[in-house]
């Protein structure tokens, strides 16, 4: 996250300066935001919400009402973290700043980045600190209540242990056309000896072609439902006849099958971990921001037409 900060740091410094910096747009508290940091949190925001770098002037507004959710948000959090007295070493604080300036690329350009922005060192300073303190806060309410200990990770795993079984699965290769006298032809030299795989590189007409028809282990109940049917039907080695899917001829040749089974916690801990923590951490974190939201004075100042 203070990469991302850091990134937003050098987006201001360089802002377009036609950001009248006296048009306010939103107040939180007394504190104010102008079109400028509204821009350049649009700006911080576009790479993380979409692939094209350079949206159209008119089409930056679509990003506002999430610039300003976030603008608010952070300043919401540090003065959390003033009110709880949270404290950022000095240490930490020069070793962000000492990041930052190395993005520049000497002491020249980073003194004229200043003299432009009308800033000082100690002004980057204070907006690394108060950038600090709203993570220190948001660990504090969220990062760290949101840890699962395994002992609770088990325990959701033995009451919820149904959501934890793989269905049975089965290994195909497969071939598809749309020419049904084609798909006779080619199960007849199935029939005769030739190589499944090597008749689905050369004659098929689907994506696995490619592969030879190998689609891999497919869960039950995840392939059209014609295939579906018959594939776990098939003894491992057989191959089906041909099969009418979607206006498609399918030939389907079983190599393995693997009967239901259950994970073991150990198997599944790490990635329940990770997906009971991220939704706790997100429950926590809507209740935290709507109490401080709810306590806050925040003025939306923002003309949209």
């Amino acid at each position: 996250m203070l990469r991302i900060f850091l990134s937003f740091l050098m987006i201001f410094l360089f802002a377009v300066s036609s950001y009248a910096e006296d048009v306010i747009v939103a107040k939180v508290n007394g504190t104010t935001f102008t079109q400028k940091d509204l821009e350049a949190e649009v700006d911080r925001l576009i790479p993380q919400m979409t692939f094209h770098r350079n949206v159209p002037p008119e089409k930056r507004k679509n990003y506002y009402g999430k610039a300003l959710d976030e603008l608010i948000n952070r300043e919401l959090q540090y003065r959390d973290a003033k009110a709880k007295d949270i404290k950022i070493e000095k240490e930490k604080i020069d070793a962000q700043l000492e990041k930052f300036k190395k993005r520049f690329k000497s002491e020249k350009e980073y003194q004229a980045a200043l003299d432009k922005e009308k800033s000082t060192e100690e002004q980057v300073r204070a907006r690394i600190e108060k950038e600090l303190l709203a993570q220190a806060a948001y660990t504090r309410n969220v990062t760290e209540p949101a840890k699962m200990s395994e002992p609770a990770l088990k325990e959701y795993y033995e009451k919820n242990a149904a959501k934890f079984k793989q269905p049975e699965s089965a290994k195909l290769r497969i071939i598809s056309t749309t020419d049904e006298k084609k798909a006779q032809d080619i199960l007849a030299k199935i029939k005769q000896g030739d190589d499944f795989g090597e008749l689905a590189y050369g004659l098929s007409e689907d994506s696995y072609r490619v592969k030879s028809g190998d689609v891999g282990y497919i869960h039950k109940g995840r392939m059209l439902p014609e295939i579906d049917a018959v594939g776990f039907k098939l003894k491992v080695g057989e191959v089906s006849d041909i099969i009418k899917a979607e206006n498609n001829w399918f030939i389907i040749k079983v190599e393995d099958k693997k009967p239901e089974q259950q994970m073991t916690f150990e198997e599944t801990k790490a990635k329940l971990q990770k997906e009971l923590e991220a939704e706790r951490a997100n429950e926590l974190k809507k209740k935290w921001l709507d109490d401080l939201r709810a306590k806050a004075k925040i003025e939306i100042l923002l003309k949209t037409e």
